[in-house]
């Protein structure tokens, strides 16, 4: 074990993001031009709008600028409520999502509680390396490498999300490494506190797994009796609010909420799973069984399954299924991918180094689990009935699909000078307008990280330049020389645009920002929102049809991905994960909107794939 470096800093020791103020509008409008194509609608408007803007927004920046000196991110100031917080939908689908880890084969229960020991043993593990500074130093991708903000690092496991009418709170756990920790367990949709330190000391894998027996056997006796708590977060955010105003009036109630609260995170051990994953021989049956694990983690299967054996609210959810399924299902809004994926990866090397150790342990100690305690009013228990209805349409209409492309990867994108993650953002913009015949609005997270408390900004990959290549790869007319210098002409931009949200230059934090202190100046003085906020095109621009996040894992734990759900309802949510040899792809949509046909989207990004190739190739 490494001594702790007393030089390596979590807290906010970047410079804050930049404000940067010249060609904002100028660049929003270069994204208004591609969506107003596919809206067939006027620019006229927005251009005019936006002339007045440079004028309207002048006190705004003034202020956000004031705001910028004292605060740790101004971005993320009001970043974080507009993107998490003061979102009213559910977070399961929605927001919430899944990290599909390698399927394990257990012959036995034992095993299966052995392995979840192992599991929460090595999360446990990487906590104590964040709290003691012995994680390493992240320094930024690119010819000039930065320091990181590794604050996310400090959150993943001391944060919860507690849902208010109108506005969640994130609420920051205590940290204590001279008392008492637990982790919350989900077992047959009861709930269960599982020690993890105690006056100070991290109790031993032996313990873990002896704690989870004893809840396994407790969950066994009294599942018939169960109320399915773990509906208390799956619905719309102000159900959940209601239904924790209601049952916080009953004092044990709010006993077993602080237990919950204060957990590290949540234990979804999930007993006799009846799904069929059936044989990976082909690549067509890995997607299948892909997909199945996929929607196991996200949803588990609906309430009728596994589906309420969770608690959302919970940043990080491992679950781990008699099947031999496991993951995560995240609630996004405390860190990203990366810092997430590093964590887990600890934890699934752990685990996988000592499942078949066959040592009898000897130092079980008595440590007893606790079983939480619930008492529910007629009120509370309709609040948590419409919230099940309500997580089972959404688990229901969740379209999931996972293309495994593997002709090439990352290996031969380098090869043609192409960023592997510009490539793939411009496959997907060429998959979208084959399926759609226009591109719209696109997301892809770009880390902010290199500044204090930084999280992400947008890479919005429909830009002009993306639109006439795509346009172009469509006219059987078009010279495939011209088609070539037209895909250079956008991975250029592609990269331009990368490089300066990753610096700090971004528009949509920015704008954001300008937004939400409009709002608030219209709520207390009345005064005149922008033109540029009300015009129509605005809302569109602002919203993401296609929402997208390279999530690449490592080489040497393969047979994973992650996925989200789409997060508007016409549109496409899609992660990818990019391996040397291969790509994974990971498309979504929901079924009922007819808007949408993810079938042609998935064969699409294939076709793309192969035909960016063969351009780039002669």
């Amino acid at each position: 074990m490494r001594t702790q470096n007393p030089a390596h800093v979590f807290v906010h020791d970047h410079a804050n993001t930049v404000i940067f103020e010249e060609t904002q509008t100028e660049r929003y409008l270069e994204y208004a031009a591609v969506v107003a194509v596919g809206q067939k609608a006027s620019l006229a408007t927005t251009h005019d709008a936006a002339r007045k803007f440079v004028r309207q927004a002048t006190p705004l920046q003034d202020q956000l600028l004031e705001i910028s000196q004292t605060s740790p991110n101004w971005a993320t100031k009001f970043w974080l409520p507009e993107m998490y917080m003061r979102v009213r939908i559910p977070t399961p689908v929605n927001s919430n999502p899944g990290y599909i880890f390698p399927k394990v084969k257990f012959e036995s229960k034992e095993e299966h509680i052995k392995y979840t020991a192992l599991l929460t043993s090595g999360l446990l593990e990487y906590k104590n390396q964040i709290d003691t500074k012995q994680v390493s130093r992240e320094k930024s991708t690119g010819a000039q490498k930065l320091q990181m903000c590794m604050e996310q690092y400090d959150r993943v496991l001391s944060c919860y999300r507690e849902p208010g009418v109108g506005e969640d709170t994130q609420i920051r756990k205590q940290k204590t490494h001279d008392g008492n920790e637990h982790v919350l367990v989900m077992c047959r949709n009861q709930s269960f506190i599982l020690h993890t330190r105690i006056n100070g000391s991290l109790v031993s894998l032996a313990d873990v797994e002896h704690q989870l027996k004893k809840i396994e056997e407790i969950s066994l006796i009294n599942q018939n009796n169960a109320t399915k708590i773990g509906a208390c977060g799956v619905g719309p955010r102000d159900d959940a609010a209601y239904f924790w105003q209601d049952m916080l009036t009953v004092e044990q109630n709010a006993k077993s909420y602080e237990w919950v609260k204060s957990a590290i995170f949540v234990v979804c051990l999930d007993m006799e799973d009846p799904i069929d994953y059936g044989k990976t021989s082909t690549v067509v049956d890995k997607e299948r069984e892909f997909v199945l694990r996929g929607h196991h983690t996200l949803t588990g299967h609906t309430s009728s399954l596994f589906g309420l054996n969770r608690w959302y609210d919970a940043t990080i959810q491992l679950v781990v299924a008699s099947s031999g399924v496991n993951g995560l299902c995240i609630e996004h809004s405390t860190a990203e991918g990366i810092v997430i994926i590093n964590m887990a990866e600890s934890a699934i090397k752990y685990a996988q180094k000592y499942f078949h150790d066959r040592k009898a342990p000897t130092d079980i100690r008595n440590i007893h689990p606790k079983s939480l305690t619930w008492h529910f009013s007629e009120t509370s228990r309709k609040l948590l009935e419409k919230q099940a209805s309500t997580f089972d349409e959404l688990a229901n209409d969740l379209e999931l699909e996972v293309l495994v492309f593997d002709d090439f990867g990352k290996d031969a994108i380098k090869k043609w000078s192409i960023s592997p993650d510009g490539f793939i953002q411009l496959v997907m913009q060429l998959a979208h307008y084959r399926t759609h015949g226009h591109l719209v609005s696109t997301y892809e997270s770009a880390s902010v990280r290199r500044f204090g408390a930084g999280r992400v900004d947008n890479i919005r990959a429909n830009t002009q330049e993306a639109l006439e290549w795509v346009t172009a790869m469509t006219c059987k007319t078009e010279s495939k020389q011209r088609k070539l210098e037209l895909l250079k002409k956008a991975v250029k931009k592609q990269a331009k645009i990368t490089l300066e949200n990753i610096s700090g230059y971004g528009i949509d934090n920015h704008l954001c920002a300008l937004f939400c202190l409009a709002r608030d100046r219209e709520e207390v003085t009345g005064e005149e929102i922008p033109s540029l906020f009300l015009d129509p095109l605005w809302s569109e621009v602002m919203r993401f049809p296609l929402s997208t996040s390279q999530v690449t894992t490592s080489l040497d734990i393969p047979d994973c991905y992650l996925t989200y759900g789409a997060v508007v309802r016409d549109g496409y949510g899609c992660s990818y994960n990019i391996q040397p040899g291969q790509v994974i792809f990971a498309p979504t949509a929901f079924k009922s909107d007819r808007r949408t046909d993810l079938q042609h989207f998935k064969m699409s990004l294939a076709a793309a794939m192969r035909d960016v190739k063969e351009l780039l190739s002669n």
